[in-house]
This record gives structure tokens, sequence and C-alpha cells, in this order.
């Protein structure tokens, strides 16, 4: 099991390598976005957000592993879904073919509980992420969890729905 992530992660590398070898010299943050929002993963439902299009969506319908940097949780849970997880592998492999390359992953839960709880759970679910990130050839130096518990909501409503996107782990790039 442990082969198959690394020959992924490997697999995964390579292909942003080759793909940083064919863009156009110009502007290098251009060229590494372009990285980022690589389409080649195709997934239904709603379960991650990714960046560039406000749904996540390209112009095809499909979601981008790299661009997905949103991952959502079950209620009361820190368990990274295992329909995430190649989207979490490819951006491990991104930042592990890019030393320089730094990342925040934020923990957020919805408004529900008490802020102790709310920041533990928090603390959990940027742990996961992170953890895998790292399991999967990422510098520790190049992550950086934090908890915000139920402080940066997704959605200001009390429905359920408003509560699921509360309910999230953010892989934010810093440069």
């Amino acid at each position: 099991m442990k082969l198959k992530k690394l020959l992924l992660a490997a697999l995964l590398g390579s292909s942003v390598l080759a793909l940083a070898a064919c863009s156009t010299p110009g502007n290098k943050d251009s060229d590494d976005e372009a990285a980022l929002s690589d389409a080649n993963n195709n997934r239904g439902g709603a379960q991650t957000a990714g960046l560039g299009d406000e749904d996540g969506f390209g112009q095809d319908g499909r979601k981008g592993t790299l661009s997905q940097r949103t991952y959502y949780f079950d209620y009361d849970k820190s368990d990274v879904h295992e329909d995430d997880k190649p989207a979490i592998l490819a951006n491990a492999s991104y930042l592990a073919a890019h030393a320089n390359k730094k990342v925040i992953v934020e923990g957020h839960t919805d408004p529900r509980g008490s802020r102790e709880y709310n920041v533990a759970l928090g603390e959990h679910r940027s742990k996961a992420v992170a953890d895998i990130l790292k399991s999967n050839g990422v510098n520790p130096s190049q992550v950086r969890e934090v908890s915000y518990g139920a402080e940066r909501l997704a959605s200001a409503g009390r429905s359920e729905e408003d509560f699921q996107k509360d309910r999230r782990a953010k892989i934010d790039y810093q440069n």
C-alpha cells in the first residue's frame, strides 16, 4: 500500500514537472498557477472547492485535482474522506516538487459546540490533512497548521447545508 502511494506521488510529481518544463517562458507565478489549476480528476458531487471558477468546476465540468484545496468533514469528525485523498496527494506531490512553496492548513468547524471544543476539532481536521501531506514527501517546514474553530464560517446560515460548508480544512498556499 505504501509503495502504491509512493508510485502515485512520483507519477503526479513527474506530471507536474513535465507540465512546468513544457510551459513557455514568462512569469514564474503564472506557470505555478497553471500547474495548480490542472484539471485531471473527474469527480462528482460537491465534496471539495477549488481555485478559479466559483463553484470549483472547469469548463468541461471536471474538478481540478491540484486546485482542490478545501476538504469537507462529517459532523463531529476529523476523518478525511477517501475521495478527497487524491486531491491532497496531488497537492503533496506539487509541494514536494516545489520546496520553496509553503502552505497553511486551516481547520474549521460549524458554530455548534463550545469555543474550546471547536478549536480542538478544527486542529484535528487541519492535522489530518497536514499529516497526509507530510507522509507523502512534503517537508514539515513547508506546512503550518492552524485552527480557526467556528471563527471563520463559510456560510452565515443555520441550516444543516450551511453547517456542512463550515466543517472543512483548507490548504492555503503562501508563496
